[in-house]
């Protein structure tokens, strides 16, 4: 089943519109990000669509774009092994080959100790038993909350080392990206090995809408999951127009989050009625810091300045949604 295997393509059973994305971020040792995203899209509107690889580079906020004709996006139908022209993605192995007007990008970067989010038939991935509704608007999966990194590539003039780097890999397919949202994820604390990923998203629900919301911490071998669908209770947000400051409990355990915007922000393309367009602003720069308690015992309190960030559409209103 599909469903089982979130890391898969989903579009063979899709008809339009419809977009599949798979976001790798990669961080050097010195702290240098890109993130990586191979897709496809469909429009619902007219008979246009195209494959694409995006690339974000974190150090100046630049976003490049390159489209490939459907027929170079070959992709197993089982699992996550895509050739896409002469690239090649993976959960585990990354090799590009782009020469274009647009910009130069060639190397090969190796994932090392996948950790991805636990997928079982009760609950098949982050999303849990929502994974089983047919008309969500858009599908989430977390395929890899962090790993090493070994190898290098190189972007125009700008040479990544990426050995004892670290990555993360997520994804999203469906109809379209939610109204509103917010998404943090970063696995580069200050003084501890350990991994967050957070985003609260508007969910249209049988003609309503609800505040859904997938929280991820990776720590000490050990994922905590503050999610939806496990009556984890959101005791407090808020949101100041520049950081959100929130909690959420799940029976004894509590997760405190602070999510700053960063300063060099990116405006990635997005599924749009007749294209991808630009229009989602993210920042591999960010801030976060996280505190975790259990049993009212502090067990990690740590911050990083290497987090990526999105703030989309009406936080306000979605706020309000949570907090009913």
């Amino acid at each position: 089943m599909l469903l089982l295997k979130p890391q898969a393509y989903h579009g063979n059973k899709y008809g339009s519109p419809f977009f599949e994305g798979w976001y790798h971020k990669l961080t050097t040792k010195s702290n240098k990000s890109l993130a990586i995203i191979p897709g496809i899209y469909k429009s619902g509107l007219t008979d246009y669509k195209t494959a694409f690889i995006m690339v974000f580079d974190g150090e100046n906020g630049k976003v490049f774009f390159e489209k490939y004709d459907t027929n170079d996006f070959n992709i197993s139908k089982s699992d996550y092994n895509l050739h896409l022209g002469p690239n090649y993605f993976s959960l585990n192995e990354i090799k590009l080959d782009i020469r274009s007007n647009n910009f130069n990008l060639k190397g090969e970067v190796k994932s090392n100790g996948i950790k991805p989010w636990p997928v079982t038939f009760v609950e098949p991935g982050c999303m849990g038993w929502y994974a089983y509704i047919p008309t969500m608007e858009c599908f989430h999966g977390i395929l890899s909350m962090d790993h090493s990194l070994s190898g290098s590539v190189k972007l125009n003039e700008s040479l990544y080392d990426f050995s004892e780097g670290r990555g993360y890999i997520e994804k999203d397919w469906g109809k379209n990206f939610p109204e509103n949202w917010i998404w943090a994820q970063s696995n580069h604390f200050q003084n501890n090995q350990a991994s967050i990923s957070a985003s609260l998203a508007t969910i249209p629900w049988k003609g309503r809408k609800f505040a859904g919301f997938i929280v991820g911490f990776y720590f000490n071998n050990k994922l905590y999951r503050f999610t939806t669908y496990r009556k984890t209770t959101i005791k407090d947000i808020q949101y100041d127009g520049r950081k959100i400051l929130w909690q959420l409990q799940r029976k004894n355990t509590l997760l405190e989050l602070k999510i700053e915007k960063g300063e060099k922000a990116g405006l990635l393309f997005a599924p749009d009625d007749n294209d991808m367009k630009q229009k989602v602003t993210e920042y591999l720069d960010g801030k976060i810091q996280c505190k975790l308690y259990h049993n009212n015992s502090k067990i990690f309190d740590d911050y990083s300045n290497l987090c990526a960030t999105e703030f989309i559409g009406n936080i306000n209103e979605l706020i309000k949604m949570a907090l009913k």
